[in-house]
């Protein structure tokens, strides 16, 4: 198997082909990218705090969702992006792979620079988390607040939908956005 995959790494063609098709070699190059530190600032060890999840792992809260979701989207996992969707989520009328292709590449567009969790909480099968994204695309600042709505879906937690409101219409520290407040700004759309 070693033999194998050291002589694939010579051959780029091979190393395009696996990894479109899922092999081992294909698997390798993917945990090789991954980062150190988890992406959603937990300050944690990527393989001990959203990897898991990204592997099959059950997110036990909605902000461990939510956390889950944005490093999906900086390590390019749209397979999880789009799984964790709720079954009534607009998204999910639309094809699968075609879907995945273009969540995994939300990672070559944009920097995914730092995630604020700012209210959390969950009550039965629904919960929310509002957050503050900092995120870049092409040099320009993309960055937004969002209140993010989840549902328990056969035991799983799944992202439902979202408000946003865009970066400038943030106050200059809106990490002291309180829940309240964002809802104002958001009604002001």
């Amino acid at each position: 198997m070693l033999g194998r995959l050291a002589a694939r790494r010579d051959d780029p063609g091979a190393a395009r082909a696996g990894a479109r098709d899922g092999s081992a070699w294909a698997i390798k190059r993917r945990v090789a990218a991954l980062p150190r530190e988890c992406p959603c600032g937990s300050s944690q060890r990527y393989r001990a705090c959203c990897g898991p999840l990204h592997d099959g792992a059950r997110a036990e809260t909605p902000e461990a969702l939510m956390r889950s979701r944005w490093s999906a989207f900086a390590v390019g996992r749209g397979d999880y992006l789009f799984d964790t969707l709720a079954s009534t989520h607009p998204d999910r009328a639309a094809p699968r792979d075609a879907a995945v292709r273009e969540l995994s590449r939300a990672r070559e567009r944009q920097r995914f620079l730092r995630l604020t969790v700012l209210h959390a909480g969950a009550a039965g099968d629904e919960g929310e988390v509002l957050f503050v994204a900092r995120i870049f695309e092409k040099g320009v600042d993309r960055s937004f607040a969002e209140l993010s709505r989840f549902t328990r879906e056969d035991g799983a937690w799944r992202y439902a939908s979202g408000v946003l409101v865009p970066g400038e219409r943030l106050p200059a520290d809106a990490t002291a956005l309180g829940r309240d407040d964002f809802l104002a700004l958001a009604s002001e759309a």
